[in-house]
């Protein structure tokens, strides 16, 4: 009888305590006391340090036909570049522009033939529904900025995720600001 009552109180504990769905922000000052490294991360990730130069695909000629050697380095470049947003935002900020056009120019200057996912993503405030349709508008809103620097919208495929691929599982302000992003990646 004691080990029913003693699971009984244990369910109800973790029934209590592991449901919530909004971020405990008594816990959110001791979890914001990261280590040298994990600051250092954080500046990097926010700071969105991009290098998007030399981006042209090495190609080789045989017979006529060219073939792309650079497919892993474009894949590699095309995944390094994110774009973030503000709370509650999807329209692209200023800061963000520049990141924008190296990405127009790196898919535009590949020449073979590929499709590149955006992929829209959110931070854990709000329902489920709710970031699923800001994170499609936010690659969506990427997508027509490509599209407007001359980027072949055939190449171009969105998809959200809306809060279920965090980077950061902090519950803290420099957490929440890392998840409102988007990525991109490479499909053959």
């Amino acid at each position: 009888m004691n080990k029913k009552l003693l699971l009984t109180a244990l369910g109800g504990l973790l029934l209590i305590t592991g449901c919530s769905k909004q971020p405990n922000l008594e816990n959110a000052q001791s979890e914001q006391n990261m280590t040298a490294q994990q600051t250092q991360q954080a500046n990097n990730l926010q700071n969105g340090s991009v290098n998007t130069e030399n981006a042209n695909v090495e190609t080789q000629t045989i017979q006529g036909a060219t073939v792309t050697v650079g497919n892993k380095n474009f894949a590699k470049k095309l995944s390094s570049i994110v774009i973030y947003f503000d709370f509650d935002k999807y329209n692209i900020r200023k800061d963000q522009w520049p990141k924008v056009e190296k990405l127009a120019e790196l898919i535009k200057s590949n020449p073979s033939n590929y499709t590149v996912r955006i992929e829209g993503n959110c931070d854990e405030w709000g329902t489920e529904e709710y970031n699923y349709a800001l994170g499609l508008k936010r690659a969506n809103s990427v997508r027509n900025a490509l599209i407007q620097l001359g980027v072949n919208p055939k190449k171009l495929t969105v998809i959200s995720y809306g809060e279920l691929n965090p980077v950061c599982t902090a519950h803290a302000k420099w957490c929440w600001r890392l998840n409102r992003r988007d990525n991109f990646t490479y499909l053959p």
